[in-house]
């Protein structure tokens, strides 16, 4: 009964570090879709399924969970079972806590007893955390979770799952095995779109390709292999209620780890695996803003001892964003806001409320246009008190791509509306174009339960000189310390870059930087904007004089770390006459690793920087415009690798 209501398999997992009604806000949730309204879609036949979070009623709490006991003790792949399941229980129950903890968040999972399942993990209103993947699962952990895809009233007797059993009772208020048969009911009456009906947890530990699970803060090692059980459970149990992907994997200059819920773990890094054991600022933000607490007088929802109410400790800052090019609202932009005082990334949040065409005949979602899929460009971020900096970025894959994310973001993807800059709210100076794209007007909140309005970006009307194709390699690790790598951008291509008779603003250079430990910052000991030329492949690079220089250049882990230029229009003015003069000839984008050495992280290896080449055929010609230096005053050519380094011009607002 009530099948065609249901959607299935809505999954997120986390894999290895490697080289993946009111307007619904996306902010950090997963994502459904909903019917229930049968508006017509454009598409003859279809109708309009408005995208959605999705997250456990309030009459589910407690979320009961059953664990799988025919693995025990709990396999491991790469040698001896040492795990057993009693230990491994108790780990996946303070893995919970760790989200039960929360003071202003209603959530609640429990672990109430065990399931024996000689398979797989399925649909059967049974929350089953289990060791047992499929064949084909390659990832180290999943959360698949079964939500309402229409608002539906149960009735007592409903078979929800299909499997001649009742799946709903009207003799409970709160859900739980009603009837003793192992799996669990719902109290009847009206449960939402969106609203999870099952969700499971799924680690992999098979021979194949699975993981060693460990407990011990001093088992957690280099071994890719192997990993922490809670630090893994607390990410998937972020899913599973409700908690999508984020893109933040460096809280601040200091620390290199990410929030719980960005999607990749550097297992051969054990700071950075038992970093995620804890949730971060972000994870407890929108775990809060979706299970509030002092929500409801009666219930889950309601201020039991201990609690914080929601609006008593976080205030709103809520606003939209518009693509600069397209004079589109932007679906999946990712907001962030960062403590002015400590630079520590605390919220980020998607922008957009969108909606899907749903074929009713084959349950296929569509998509139409952006005028039908975009209905806006809203956001919110909940913060603490403090004076925040608001920033956007672009979800280019670099740190993560769309696709792990949500809908609202793969919309936007799909679309072509990822291909901005980085960028700060810059108050009432925000347009497409800007005299300043670093210029950061921040938002101060002295107290709780405010809310800032209007907190609107337009995406910047840029061009990046970008010489350059895909990410292909990282590099380096055999240089000495001290070195540098340098981007040459001809005069040429600055001068043509902007239509004739344009005044030029030169806003920032951006290097595309990596770490080998991602519990590590990459901090580099210099970028710099140079002067230089060429003369018979021989560049020379005036250092001495720069035009901009950072003495402590704070990277972004498999991302653009942007250098915002102080004065883009007066720079881009001298460059321009002294390219006309001849006094210029060419910029060049420099990059400086550290001096001195040991390097940290368990690796010891110097920060990266993004390569593409090095294949036998490239997807754009290796140009020749990237060298590398020990000394900084011989260059040598590089003819197998364009360095990802880029210059963002735009037109001049004077």
């Amino acid at each position: 009964m009530h099948r065609k209501h249901i959607q299935l398999g809505l999954a997120a997992a986390l894999t290895v570090a490697s080289l993946t009604a009111s307007p619904a806000w996306a902010g950090g949730s997963l994502e459904s879709y909903d019917i229930t309204a049968g508006a017509p879609s454009p598409i003859p036949g279809h109708i309009a399924a408005r995208v959605i979070p999705i997250r456990w009623d309030a009459r589910c709490m407690p979320v009961p969970y059953l664990v799988n006991n025919t693995l025990n003790p709990v396999p491991n792949p790469l040698g001896a079972p040492f795990m057993t399941l009693a230990d491994a229980t108790t780990a996946l129950q303070q893995s919970f806590d760790a989200w039960n903890g929360i003071r202003t968040s209603f959530i609640d999972m429990r672990i109430v007893g065990n399931v024996a399942n000689p398979g797989f993990r399925g649909f059967d209103m049974k929350n089953e955390l289990t060791f047992r993947t499929t064949a084909g699962f390659t990832a180290i952990a999943s959360s698949p979770s079964v939500n309402l895809i229409a608002d539906v009233t149960f009735a007592a007797g409903d078979d929800i799952d299909g499997d001649g059993d009742s799946d709903v009772s009207g003799a409970i208020t709160v859900c739980g095995d009603a009837d003793g048969d192992g799996d669990f009911e719902l109290p009847a009456g009206l449960y939402k779109a969106g609203t999870i009906l099952d969700n499971d947890v799924q680690f992999n530990t098979k021979t194949s390709n699975g993981y060693r699970f460990t407990l011990a803060d001093a088992d957690a090692d280099t071994v890719t292999r192997s990993t922490d059980l809670k630090a893994i459970a607390v990410h998937e149990f972020g899913h599973s209620h409700g908690l999508s992907h984020v893109l933040d994997n460096q809280l601040s200059s200091s620390d290199g780890n990410g929030a719980t819920m960005f999607p990749f773990v550097d297992t051969g890094d054990p700071a950075n695996e038992l970093s995620q054991r804890t949730p971060e600022d972000d994870d407890i933000a929108w775990s809060s803003y979706f299970y509030p607490e002092g929500s409801a007088a009666t219930g889950a929802p309601a201020l039991q001892p201990g609690d914080q109410a929601f609006n008593s400790v976080y205030n709103l800052i809520k606003g939209s964003v518009t693509h600069g090019v397209f004079n589109e609202p932007v679906a999946g932009a990712s907001l962030r806001a960062t403590n002015t005082l400590n630079g520590k990334a605390s919220t980020e949040a998607y922008s957009g409320t969108t909606q899907l065409s749903y074929n009713p005949a084959t349950g296929g979602v569509f998509l139409v246009d952006p005028t039908f899929n975009i209905i806006d460009g809203k956001y919110v971020l909940p913060v603490k008190r403090g004076l925040w900096h608001v920033g956007i970025e672009a979800i280019d894959g670099a740190p993560v791509s769309s696709g792990s994310i949500n809908f609202t973001a793969q919309i936007g993807d799909i679309f072509g509306q990822q291909n901005f800059n980085e960028e700060f709210h810059s108050g009432p100076l925000e347009a497409a174009i800007e005299n300043w794209s670093g210029l950061s007007i921040p938002q101060l909140f002295l107290g709780a339960g405010q809310t800032q309005n209007n907190v609107n970006f337009i995406t910047n009307d840029e061009v990046t000189i970008a010489n350059f194709g895909t990410l292909d390699f990282v590099g380096f690790t055999g240089f000495p310390p001290g070195s540098y790598y340098a981007v040459r951008v001809p005069g040429s291509q600055i001068t043509s870059a902007l239509p004739a008779g344009s005044d030029l603003a030169i806003h920032a250079m951006q290097f595309h930087t990596f770490v080998s430990d991602t519990s590590v910052v990459p901090v580099y000991a210099e970028a710099t904007l140079a002067k230089g030329s060429v003369s018979g492949g021989v560049a020379t690079v005036d250092l001495a004089h720069p035009l901009a220089r950072d003495t402590r250049f704070i990277g972004q882990d498999n991302d653009f770390a942007p250098f915002y230029f102080l004065l883009p229009s007066v720079l881009g003015y001298a460059v321009e006459t002294g390219i006309a003069s001849g006094h210029i000839q060419d910029l060049f984008l420099v990059l400086r690793i550290p001096t001195t050495t040991p390097y940290p992280g368990v690796s010891a290896l110097p920060p990266l920087i993004a390569l593409d080449g090095g294949n036998a055929t490239n997807d754009v010609p290796i140009n020749g415009l990237s060298y590398t230096s020990t000394d900084g005053v011989t260059w040598s050519q590089v003819t197998n690798f364009n360095f990802r380094f880029s210059l963002v011009l735009s037109e001049s607002p004077f």
